[in-house]
């Protein structure tokens, strides 16, 4: 019994961090992306202008796409954005923006962002 208190004290004192500020609204940099050819085709192929018109279709399918931020690394969108294909998302793909919204996990544990505002940077 004790190893089991144990292991969730350690697992609550490790997931502490996680949770804080889960409320909080964060601001995100970077370009939106297809997470299927992110993950496949990396940086130089999975992004960028070359890329949006296979992006698009792909969220058209009803596919995960991603804020891959400079420093953070790739966020999921989850939410009201993503829903109807991806809808709400479609004009920003390949493009750099600024989202506001909520940090939040996706579905498979992984981090993810549910935007409340996204706009354009030049």
């Amino acid at each position: 019994m004790r190893r089991h208190a144990g292991f969730l004290a350690l697992a609550l004192l490790l997931a502490a961090p996680l949770l804080r500020g889960a409320d909080d609204e964060v601001t995100l940099r970077g370009e939106v992306v297809d997470v299927a050819c992110y993950g496949k085709q990396g940086v130089a192929k999975g992004t960028g202008a070359a890329h949006v018109s296979c992006a698009v279709d792909c969220a058209k399918q009803g596919k995960p796409l991603g804020l891959l931020t400079d420093g953070d690394g790739l966020f999921k969108f989850v939410g009201e954005y993503t829903e109807n294909n991806n809808a709400k998302l479609l004009p920003f793909v390949g493009k750099q923006v600024e989202v506001k919204g909520k940090r939040d996990r996706y579905t498979d544990y992984t981090v993810a962002i549910r935007p409340t505002k996204i706009s354009v940077v030049k």
